[in-house]
């Protein structure tokens, strides 16, 4: 799985670049966007909780429920409702569980230093820690847009994965 991830640790791989890339491979949680749609939120925030707490993080009370057919899958997060599938929503499954899934993160995070970033998407989906000066970093070393990371948000088609643009974090 890290072979994809490899050529991202390559200093001076941006044209701005001129500091060593802002993060390694043992910086990278792996995911994946299927089985987090797939009623897997809270297993995976629950497996991410011993780093989170290196951060300073706060806890975020989460709850799911699933249907006995699995065919609708909505997540509670604090005051939040997250509809991941069902109602309509089962083409985005995907794309919802991720935004969900770092949103959830980064409520925990709002009074820390790092935000959770996603690298990737899809079966590819990863997430890493960074400060903001650490993703700006990422955003001048890292030459390709599709490698750098970024934060999910609820706007199709693109759902904030990024193309040739400034960052938006």
């Amino acid at each position: 799985m890290f072979e994809s991830f490899k050529h991202l640790f390559a200093h001076d791989s941006g044209p701005d670049c001129a500091a060593p890339a802002p993060f390694g491979e043992d910086d990278i949680v792996l995911l994946d966007a299927e089985e987090l749609a797939e009623g897997g939120i809270l297993e995976a925030y629950e497996q991410l909780h011993p780093q989170l707490r290196q951060y300073a993080s706060e806890e975020v009370d989460i709850a799911e429920e699933i249907d006995a057919g699995g065919a609708a899958y909505t997540v509670f997060a604090d005051e939040k409702r997250y509809d991941i599938r069902g109602g309509g929503v089962e083409e985005d499954a995907w794309a919802l569980a991720t935004i969900a899934f770092f949103e959830i993160v980064n409520a925990g995070l709002a009074h820390a230093a790092h935000r959770f970033y996603a690298l990737y998407a899809g079966n590819d989906l990863a997430g890493v820690f960074l400060t903001e000066e650490q993703f700006q970093a990422a955003w001048q070393c890292i030459a390709r847009p599709w490698d750098r990371p970024w934060i999910p948000v609820n706007r199709a088609p693109d759902y904030g994965f990024p193309a040739d643009e400034e960052p938006a974090a």
